[in-house]
């Protein structure tokens, strides 16, 4: 039987030339630099799978990365999410499996890129498809157009993050456990989610995980993972 980790890769080689928010849209969707970018991650069998929102301006055009960074020494958002990924999730960078709701970066707008509705309806097959492949147990969407994103793909009646976030629901065959944004706005904005509050949301996806029985890839110092005694 072919392996996940085979047929992970066979996947990215498909999506991999997809134009179609460029060819089939006037003007088009997505940025003129964009290209569908995958994480670079071993595949965490009935794990989780995070899924942003979209790719950002610097792993699109940089041409020594072009996939989905989260390094501590990255843009903010990324800076907090690779903190909230080792410090209270307890996993390694390489472990974390991680998508977007749309593959290729938003045509921009004002200095931003955001994620337009239809882009998201046309990328929708894109995610079910990863979903599909990876098949995780969990399935975390981080940010709103996330969240909406995997509302296409099966209602989960979750309308807004505020009342979703860090409440796991069944869905399409697996749980839903939905994230805040985790960018410097979203942290501090008059409707934002502080830094403290996010930690203790991805503390709880930690114990939910638990709970449902998954099993942990290259754990960090287990002496000093998150809810250990020490060593």
């Amino acid at each position: 039987m072919e392996s996940v980790e085979a047929r992970w890769r066979e996947l990215q080689r498909d999506l991999g030339p997809c134009q179609v928010c460029r060819e089939s849209c006037a003007p088009p969707l997505i940025d003129a630099a964009a290209r569908p970018l995958f994480g670079r991650f071993r595949p965490w069998p009935e794990g989780v799978l995070f899924v942003f929102e979209a790719p950002n301006l610097d792993d699109t055009v940089n041409p020594a990365k072009q996939y989905l960074t989260v390094d501590p020494d990255t843009d903010p958002s990324g800076s907090f999410t690779h903190q909230l990924l080792t410090e209270e999730l307890g996993l390694q960078a390489s472990a974390f499996q991680v998508t977007n709701s749309v593959l290729c970066l938003p045509a921009g707008s004002g200095g931003k890129f955001p994620v337009r509705v239809l882009q998201t309806r046309k990328c929708s097959g894109n995610l079910q498809r990863q979903i599909a492949v990876l098949r995780p147990k969990v399935v975390a969407p981080v940010g709103g157009a996330a969240l909406a994103a995997t509302r296409i793909i099966e209602d989960h009646c979750l309308r807004g993050m505020r009342n979703a976030v860090a409440r796991p629901v069944r869905w399409y065959g697996r749980w839903l456990f939905p994230l805040f944004h985790t960018s410097m706005l979203a942290r501090n904005g008059p409707a934002g989610r502080r830094a403290e509050q996010q930690r203790a949301d991805w503390r709880q996806l930690r114990a939910f995980l638990l709970e449902q029985g998954v099993s942990f890839p290259d754990p960090i110092n287990e002496c000093h993972a998150p809810g250990s005694s020490g060593c």
